[in-house]
């Protein structure tokens, strides 16, 4: 058995114990430790290319901003008014989103009458903060995980989640053990929970999924479905504009056939010019690695998936953006002792890539790489317990 073989089994063992841990990580979060709240950042810019940020803590989160990339940043200003347990981990990560107007949103993940339950506020001048509210309808009695929001180009701001409600329904039929749900909140209404329902069945309970906006606007979502036979692929659907979601299509065949989650979700972005562009991580009987494809046919077709990153240093949790003509990359590598983040780059939306540049490293626990922009360039921002968080131009 080769070295190359003997490392992805290694992750395949990985990935099974992780598995069973986050299987089982809803019945003793209370009796456990939770990971260390301040990894999890999270960041965006503004219209004016303010950068801003959420800095979490284990029973608050706080937003400040930076006028100069990073390397200074403004006091905090506290978004949950009284103490709460925050329960943030790597595929559930806080998220900050700013409007055209400069408004701010925060969603954010702490412990109420369930885990993990998804908060929300808003503040128009980034100091001063609603009420937070909950997001889904049944947060007191039903557990969901993984939101995503997104701001449409009419301010409202949406969120789609992971929601165990519909698991009895799914244990009768077979298939995959959760659903997803959406709801959409209109800032110009009194800023409360509006009626949730579901868009896609059949999802994998572990892997988070991924949003991006179309070329006219709408929302398409990339997530890992249990096929027959508990296969764990990847689908698309999307979004019209009142909520309703298109018939999920598949777009992976790599037959990662496993009874367990691989804790490891996809990431997606569409440029201008309306290419798809996804990264995803698969142990497939048919291919197995973290991959690479782009479609210019909105996600009907791919091309030919790219490998990605150093088999022999397990790559994974890769995220993508496109910025016009401009495709970046970034994923993590580890080699026992060293996590390191990684780049490509194309400036011709996918065809072709730069070579491989190493863009930050840690000895310590982090967070996952993300990638955000500012309209302009586009930047790397990554948060670990040796040196930080660090915003770093990518392209």
């Amino acid at each position: 058995m080769s070295l190359k073989n003997i490392n992805w089994l290694t992750l395949t063992h990985l990935l099974m114990l992780i598995s069973a841990l986050t299987a089982n990580h809803f019945a003793y979060a209370e009796e456990s430790e939770k990971f260390d709240q301040k990894l999890f950042t999270a960041a965006a810019f503004g219209p004016d290319g303010r950068l801003w940020r959420v800095v979490p803590s284990q029973d608050k989160v706080e937003v400040d901003y930076s006028l100069d990339y990073g390397k200074t940043f403004s006091k905090p200003v506290r978004v949950n008014p009284k103490p709460q347990a925050m329960n943030f981990w790597d595929e559930n990560p806080p998220s900050i989103a700013v409007d055209k107007q400069g408004k701010v949103s925060v969603l954010y993940f702490a412990d109420s009458k369930q885990d993990y339950t998804s908060f929300f506020s808003q503040s128009g001048d980034g100091i001063h903060f609603s009420k937070p509210v909950k997001v889904s309808t049944k947060a007191n009695s039903q557990i969901h995980y993984q939101t995503e929001m997104w701001l449409d180009k009419g301010g409202k701001a949406h969120f789609l989640w992971h929601d165990v409600r519909d698991e009895k329904e799914y244990k009768k039929q077979g298939g995959g053990d959760l659903s997803i749900y959406h709801v959409a909140v209109d800032p110009s209404k009194p800023l409360k929970a509006q009626k949730d329902h579901r868009i896609a069945k059949n999802i994998c309970s572990c892997c988070r999924s991924a949003v991006a906006l179309d070329v006219d606007g709408l929302p398409v979502v990339l997530a890992r479905f249990v096929y027959p036979g508990s296969i764990r692929d990847h689908g698309l659907f999307k979004l019209n504009a009142d909520g309703k979601a298109s018939e999920p299509w598949r777009v992976t065949y790599d037959d990662w056939k496993i009874d367990g989650c691989p804790t490891h979700g996809p990431a997606l972005s569409i440029s201008d010019d309306g290419h798809y562009h996804m990264a995803w991580f698969s142990q497939g009987t048919k291919q197995s690695g973290l991959f690479y494809a782009w479609s210019g046919n909105q996600g009907k077709t791919f091309s030919k998936p790219l490998s990605i990153g150093n088999a022999d240093k397990l790559p994974g949790r890769a995220d993508v953006m496109a910025l016009g003509n401009k495709v970046a990359l970034v994923w993590k590598e580890f080699d026992g002792k060293i996590t390191t983040i990684n780049t490509i780059v194309s400036e011709d939306s996918g065809l072709h890539w730069s070579s491989l540049k190493q863009l930050a490293t840690s000895s310590a626990a982090s967070n996952h790489p993300a990638l955000i922009n500012d309209g302009k360039h586009i930047f790397m921002t990554w948060n670990n317990a040796d040196k930080g968080f660090q915003l770093i131009q990518v392209d």
